[in-house]
């Protein structure tokens, strides 16, 4: 379960992954956060040739929204690492 404090008042949450950089790497992360309809407010990848890091802030309306879209970055290929913060706006 997630912690209702990663949910600012106005339901933005940060999210910031990291993974291996590849072809298609920023598009299969933003996929798995679109596949629970959800809308990304803001969106910046910035990768070396090895490594991927992408930090982006979504509009969730609850915490089981936010667990799922946590669940779907783990399981993006790739990935290595998810964390998250209530966005501070």
């Amino acid at each position: 379960m997630v912690p209702t404090a990663l949910v600012s008042p106005h339901g933005h949450t940060v999210f910031t992954v990291v993974g291996f950089d590849r072809v298609q790497f920023v598009s299969d992360v933003l996929a798995a956060v679109g596949a629970e309809q959800t809308r990304i407010a803001q969106a910046s990848f910035e990768a070396d040739g090895v490594r991927s890091t992408g930090q982006f802030t979504v509009q969730v309306t609850d915490c089981r929204q936010l667990a799922q879209i946590d669940q779907r970055l783990q399981l993006a290929r790739g990935v290595i690492q998810v964390t998250q913060r209530a966005a501070t706006t």
